[in-house]
């Protein structure tokens, strides 16, 4: 060993003992060796950005913990570097001299690739190490920026005030690996060439890494403030507001001002790492653990894109859960879009120095405000600055996805149109929780009381809500969403709008709500599983939400068989408990009651939590949707053909995708049938006898399963039906309004609901009838004559039988007896027209809008 070896030998031993007291290292991510599919055969070097010896102590340390080959200094004398072996691309700076660009290891890398052409049965790999303390990006304009955000351009004496500060906040970040074996490197050309272009990606790596990890520096409020009041944009939103007021330009410009403080971020890294220190303690506390699936994908597109969360927004937690996670992976948490309701002492000071950026609930009638935010979105996104809003406006309180508010996507087609710095891609996320915080609100809302306002008081509520134990969260990355290609996808030519500010071409309203439907069916498509959705679904299909504990698991197992042999999506997350560990989990949250019996003991729901399954049981109805659909078809019949099935859901199909996100189109349907259908005849729930299919005996345990699936698409059915069932009672001569239609389908629900004993609000939930009147209009199934109503057309008839023969006969006879009855009861508000003559006659002093 050389004497220059033995020195930094000797280095290491001394760093030891102050590291261990005062750094506190964390890898991202968790999980290296499995992330990146590192074996131990595999011959590792670790590659760094500057020469450090504390970095590699702290990759020795790191590498113990991960059982990955020990960190050590590079012996020059050896023909090729061990595996564990660091090398560096610059050299260490000095107090009169920046870092130097390191030629050493590209002789390293030389040797290396050598080696790979003479050993082509062995995998050399080069390991990208990047290392940051405290992942402050510093400001613009900032002395010391240069000593506490640069870590690397520091020398030793600054670099050990940094560790005295910032050990605690210190992170290993772990790169794609580069095999010399694979495609990227081509092994004919000369050792040296070859490390020369690894070189260049390397620095390109770093540079790229340095973005995802702490991202660009932030710019001084008062500098931001003043840059938005003098833009263009709002430069003519002033112009036009000084024309139509009267008011001075100087009143303007401060209103304008007034709206920038009052939207914009205050980010600040010492509110994060404070966040992250409080948050963990919390959430230890109150969950068994965070589940990530999917994540990777999305380390590989923060280097590249622009990245816009698009989370589904169940609760107040969802903000913090999935910025804390993302600050945790080693990827630089989002500036988030938070209604101004949230904006009130203290919440609103910390929310906006962990980067939340507020928003009023509408912008209508405020051109000056519309420019002012419009502005600020685009300058977060040209900055290159992550971007996290919830497209569908506020928390769901059934459960299922909220219809998208267009707003936020229109605001960022419009940032691209005007041209930034990175394309930009969507990156839709499932955050699924085994219980909910907000639980007791949400009854509360489900059964029609108001929304209490966020405020200190409700905040101090809180405090009792956090003592209880919640289970486990699930954060689902699904499919990425590439803007510019969705819009090719969509035939959309927009070249010739590039660089317009204010460009709002025709196509914009439609694309971006076909957008929207799509983010939606993809947050939908990473869903996950859990115990608490899976045993509020199957006991929901049971009329006294009580089931036979046995029988209970084996309709769990049945559940899970599905999703395993059948799966809804790639990205779908589905537990590996089988039946009575998925319910043993619920059991432990409190969810059900089991009630011991000498034939068998029994668990049930009772309560609020009866209220509350609903809308656990709705996060995940999409996934069986399909399979109860298919089962429902059997419930009045004992042979189908499958001609009969799958025409019977094409017709039923267009209000599943609209009201539940399902993800295929009508193209898929087909071949995801018959994958359904194939799986229920290997559990012997159908067997095929010639063309036809028939279902188990009624007297077998099969039949009952069959029956227990069908269940989960009844109230769906039964609420299609209703719409229809009013739209049939109609005389030949009547038509109904819009609004009409949805009130008595909703009236009609209710009535329903009281018959039968269905506590759950969200069977007559408006805006679901809302969506299925849309569908009605979209697919052609009525006649609508703008201004004087709709009527059903002729092929809404098959539609409609279909639709009954799904539904059990005192079912079927029970809506048509109540439908009878409320439009007795409401004949005198029905718009009539006369055959022959277009004037409509009003029974009702106010004629409605459609």
């Amino acid at each position: 060993m050389s004497i220059s070896s033995s020195l930094k030998h000797f280095s290491l031993s001394l760093l030891r003992l102050p590291l261990k007291l005062l750094v506190r290292e964390q890898g991202a991510p968790s999980d290296p060796k499995q992330e990146f599919e590192l074996s131990n055969d595999d011959h590792i070097i670790y590659i760094l950005r500057t020469q450090s010896v504390t970095a590699i102590e702290l990759l020795r340390r790191q590498a113990a913990q991960l059982q990955l080959p020990t960190a050590k200094v590079t012996d020059k004398k050896l023909a090729v570097p061990e595996s564990g072996s660091c090398l560096f691309l610059n050299n260490r700076p000095s107090v009169f001299r920046r870092s130097r660009v390191n030629s050493a290891h590209k002789v390293s890398i030389a040797k290396l690739v050598q080696a790979q052409k003479a050993n082509p049965d062995k995998t050399f790999k080069l390991v990208p190490v990047s290392i940051y303390w405290g992942r402050s990006p510093g400001k613009e304009k900032s002395f010391l920026r240069y000593f506490m955000s640069n870590v690397e351009q520091s020398g030793r004496f600054a670099k050990f005030f940094i560790m005295l500060f910032l050990g605690r906040q210190c992170l290993v970040q772990y790169g794609e690996p580069i095999a010399l074996n694979s495609s990227q490197v081509n092994l004919d050309n000369p050792p040296e060439k070859t490390a020369h272009k690894l070189s260049r990606i390397l620095r390109v790596h770093f540079n790229r890494q340095w973005v995802a990890t702490v991202g660009p520096r932030t710019q001084n409020r008062r500098d931001l403030i003043d840059g938005i009041v003098a833009s263009d944009l709002v430069h003519q939103a002033v112009e036009r507001e000084i024309k139509k007021t009267g008011k001075t330009r100087a009143q303007i410009e401060k209103q304008a001002g007034k709206y920038v403080k009052e939207i914009a971020a205050n980010f600040s890294p010492r509110m994060i790492r404070f966040l992250s220190t409080t948050l963990t303690r919390l959430w230890n506390k109150i969950y068994a653990g965070i589940e990530v699936n999917n994540l990777k994908q999305v380390r590989q597109l923060a280097k590249d894109y622009e990245l816009v969360y698009v989370p589904c927004h169940r609760s107040h937690a969802d903000y913090l859960l999935l910025s804390y996670q993302l600050y945790h992976e080693g990827l630089v948490p989002p500036h988030i879009a938070a209604g101004i309701n949230l904006n009130f002492w203290p919440v609103g000071s910390v929310l906006r120095r962990g980067g939340a950026f507020f928003l009023r609930r509408s912008f209508r009638g405020n051109k000056l405000y519309t420019a002012v935010f419009n502005e600020y979105l685009y300058r977060l996104f040209n900055k290159g600055i992550p971007v996290e809003y919830f497209q569908e406006g506020g928390r769901s309180r059934t459960g299922r996805l909220l219809t998208p508010k267009t707003g936020m996507l229109a605001m960022t087609v419009q940032s691209m149109l005007r041209g930034i710095r990175r394309p930009i891609m969507f990156v839709p996320v499932y955050i699924g929780y085994e219980r909910m915080f907000e639980g007791k609100s949400y009854v509360g809302e489900l059964r029609g009381h108001a929304k209490k306002q966020e405020s200190v008081g409700q905040l101090l509520g809180v405090r009792k809500a956090l003592k209880r134990f919640y289970g486990k969260v699930y954060l689902n990355f699904g499919q990425p969403l590439a803007l510019e290609d969705y819009l090719a996808k969509q035939n959309i030519d927009w070249s010739d709008l590039q660089g317009q500010a204010q460009a709002r071409p025709d196509w914009l309203s439609n694309f971006v709500v076909d957008l929207g439907d799509e983010i939606n069916r993809r947050i939908n498509a990473a869903v996950s599983l859990n115990s608490v959705c899976l045993v509020s679904l199957s006991l929901l299909a049971t009329p006294r939400l009580a089931m036979d504990k046995q029988e209970l698991i084996a309709h769990l197992d049945l559940l899970m068989t599905f999703a395993r042999q059948a799966p809804y999506s790639e990205h779908i997350n589905i537990p590996e408990e089988n039946g009575s560990q998925l319910l043993d989990t619920a059991q432990k949250l409190g969810m059900v009651q089991e009630i011991n019996d000498p034939a068998g003991d029994v668990i049930s729901i009772e309560g609020d939590e009866a209220v509350l399954s609903t809308y656990y049981s709705n996060n995940i109805l999409h996934v069986f949707a399909l399979t109860s659909l298919i089962a429902s078809i059997f419930q009045r019949h004992d042979d189908v053909t499958h001609e009969h099935i799958l025409n019977a859901v094409k017709s039923v199909y267009p209000f599943l995708h609209q009201e539940l996100y399902v993800r295929w189109d009508i193209n898929e349907l087909e071949e995801r049938t018959n994958q359904l259908i194939q799986t229920m005849l290997d559990h012997k729930l159908l067997f095929k006898r010639g063309d036809e299919y028939i279902p188990a005996d009624s007297e077998a345990p099969e039949w009952s399963r069959l029956m227990l699936l069908a269940q989960a698409a009844q109230p769906a059915l039964q609420r299609y039906a209703m719409s229809l069932t009013i739209l049939f009672s109609l005389q030949p001569e009547q038509v109904i309004h819009r609004a009409e239609l949805e009130q008595e389908s909703q009236k009609l629900a209710q009535r329903i609901a009281a018959l039968y004993g269905i506590n759950a609000p969200e069977f007559f939930d408006k805006n679901l009838f809302k969506s299925q009147v849309k569908v009605l209009k979209e697919q052609g199934w009525v006649e609508h004559r703008e201004g004087i109503g709709m009527r059903a057309t002729e092929s809404c008839k098959d539609l409609y039988q279909s639709i009954l023969s799904m539904l059990s006969i005192p079912v079927q006879q029970g809506l048509q007896q109540a439908a009878r009855s409320l439009r007795q009861q409401a004949r005198d508000q029905i718009l009539l027209v006369d055959k022959d003559s277009p004037e409509l006659v009003v029974q009702d002093d106010t004629q409605k809008e459609d």
